[in-house]
C-alpha cells in the first residue's frame, strides 16, 4: 500500500503544482495530500473516508491530519476541473502509449439504492430518468450510469458520468473523442448508428466500429472482440472495489465517490 500511496500523491501534488495551485498558509494539510487521502480511500476502503483517516492517523503519514467532518468541507471544496485535470494527465500518457491506436467503449450502472427504496431515495429525488436498465443483468436499476473509453490494455482515457435512462450512442456523442487519426473504437451492438459512424469517419478519420447485428446493413469490418473484453475486464475492476453501498449525502458528493473510484482504477496503472 505504501509504493499506492506515494505513487499517487505524486500525481496530484505534481499537478497542483504544475498548475500554481496553492493553500492557504493557516492550512494543516495540503491540497494533494486531500486528493490524495480521497484516491486512497476509493482503492483500499470503499470510499470511507473516516477509516481511511483513521488509518492515515494511526501510521502517521500526513502530520496534522484534520477530523472526518474538515476533511469533508476540504474535499467538497476542490473544483471538480481539477478532478478532471488530473485524469486527463493520466488519459494522455495512456493514449500516448497505445501504439495500436484501438480503444474501446461501454457502458456499466452505479445503482443509488435498491428499486424498493426509489420514491425515499433523497440523493436524487425519484425521477424517470434515473431509472435504468441494466442489460448485462437483465434487471432495472435507479441511479447514474458511467459511460467510459478504455485502450486495449484497459487504461480510462475518457468517461461521462450521466443519469441511468440515458443511452449509449446518445452520450457518446458528448466525448470529445481527441484520439490520433485512424483511431479504431470498437462497441456492442447498442452504439450502432450509421451516422454518427461516417461523420467521426469523414470529419475525424476515427473508426467507430460496433458489434453488426445479423440484419445489418453493414458488414465487412473486422470486429475486435479482444480489445471489447477489455473494458469489461475494466468494469470489474472498478466495481470491485465498491462497497455494498456507497454511502453519499448529496447527489455531487455520491457522484464525486464515483469519479474517485475511476481515478483509483487509472493510478493503478502507474505501478
Amino acid at each position: 500500500m505504501v509504493d499506492e500511496i506515494i505513487t499517487v500523491f505524486c500525481v496530484c501534488d505534481d499537478t497542483l503544482n504544475e498548475i500554481g495551485c496553492k493553500d492557504d498558509k493557516q492550512a494543516r494539510v495540503k491540497t494533494s495530500e486531500i486528493t490524495m487521502v480521497a484516491i486512497i480511500s476509493a482503492n483500499f476502503f470503499g470510499g470511507n473516508y473516516s477509516k481511511v483517516i483513521m488509518f492515515f492517523t494511526g501510521h502517521g503519514y500526513i502530520k496534522n491530519m484534520i477530523k472526518e467532518s474538515r476533511f469533508n468541507r476540504r474535499l467538497n471544496a476542490i473544483d471538480i476541473d481539477l478532478w478532471k485535470l488530473i485524469f486527463s494527465i493520466l488519459a494522455k500518457g495512456f493514449k500516448e502509449s497505445n501504439s495500436r491506436n484501438e480503444y474501446a467503449i461501454d457502458s456499466f450502472p452505479i445503482p443509488v439504492c435498491s428499486n424498493v427504496r426509489i420514491k425515499r431515495c433523497k440523493i436524487y429525488p425519484a425521477e424517470r430518468q434515473y431509472c435504468g436498465v441494466n442489460a448485462s443483468k437483465g434487471e432495472d436499476f435507479y441511479g447514474i450510469r458511467v459511460h467510459m473509453i478504455v485502450t486495449g490494455k484497459g487504461e480510462p482515457v475518457e468517461f461521462i458520468i450521466e443519469p441511468g435512462s440515458y443511452s449509449d450512442i446518445g452520450t457518446t456523442k458528448k466525448f470529445s473523442f481527441n484520439f490520433d487519426y485512424g483511431a479504431k473504437i470498437y462497441a456492442d451492438k447498442g452504439y450502432t448508428d450509421y451516422k454518427f459512424e461516417d461523420y467521426l469517419e469523414f470529419y475525424r478519420n476515427i473508426n467507430l466500429i460496433p458489434q453488426r447485428k445479423k440484419n445489418s446493413k453493414r458488414s465487412g469490418v473486422e470486429y475486435n472482440g479482444r480489445i471489447r473484453k477489455k473494458i469489461e475486464t475494466a468494469f470489474s475492476e472498478i466495481v470491485r472495489n465498491f462497497p455494498n453501498r456507497i454511502h453519499a449525502v448529496t447527489a455531487s458528493g455520491f457522484e464525486l465517490k464515483a469519479f474517485l473510484f475511476i481515478m483509483a482504477y487509472a493510478i493503478s496503472f502507474l505501478g
